[in-house]
């Protein structure tokens, strides 16, 4: 198919049973995921559409790992929007282990053949939106707000429709999409402008 710092060192951020807002309620209402967003169960879509959903648990020193990103805190939204790409590669690492999906590969073709899990953009948008809540939860972000999800084209008119994770420039209501469906497991995802990127941005030389 085609692809359709500040840590707030409470008891509650600890445990993760902060709301996880109205980006993660999305997800919730539509997939197996978990009411409430937590640390011990984290959900990890793969297999297309959600299809599977893993949950995983990080633990203390995943969190160490991910959070390590965020330090020291970004002086700006265009620092901290490189802390997100660099967190959000390290949240696929660490879930690619635990759910078993570090063998997906970028977009759809490339993995052609390959008998491991892999994951659409509806799989990748979700997790990434999963895993910047996260982030939000635990106050590691300062500029940005994430957002629901972001979709482009339709199935029979505009190009093929295409889904991806979105944050909001707090202050100036900008608005980018980190999409991790351009890139391998575990790889940097792209962090575009929304309007560039419903214009139908892809990555120079990407074949899907």
């Amino acid at each position: 198919m085609h692809c359709f710092e500040r840590v707030l060192l409470t008891a509650s951020l600890c445990l993760g049973n902060a709301h996880a807002g109205e980006a993660y309620d999305q997800l919730y209402m539509k997939y197996d995921f978990p009411k409430q967003l937590k640390r011990t169960e984290v959900p990890v879509c793969s297999h297309h559409g959600c299809e599977i959903v893993t949950r995983v648990d990080l633990t203390g020193q995943h969190w160490e790992r991910l959070s390590r990103h965020f330090k020291p805190q970004a002086s700006d939204a265009a620092g901290e929007r490189e802390q997100i790409r660099s967190a959000v590669a390290e949240a696929e690492r660490i879930t690619g282990i635990l759910a078993g999906t570090s063998y997906d590969r970028a977009g759809d073709l490339a993995a052609f053949g390959t008998f491991k899990p892999q994951l659409d953009c509806i799989d990748e948008s979700a997790n990434t939106t999963t895993y910047l809540t996260l982030f939000e939860q635990a106050g590691l972000l300062r500029w940005h707000s994430v957002q629901r999800r972001a979709h482009r084209g339709y199935l029979f008119f505009g190009g093929w429709p295409h889904f991806t994770a979105v944050v909001e420039e707090n202050g100036s209501g900008r608005r980018w999409v980190v999409d991790s469906w351009f890139r391998d497991n575990g790889v940097a995802p792209d962090v575009v402008d929304l309007d560039t990127w419903k214009d139908g941005w892809k990555p120079a030389g990407f074949t899907f």
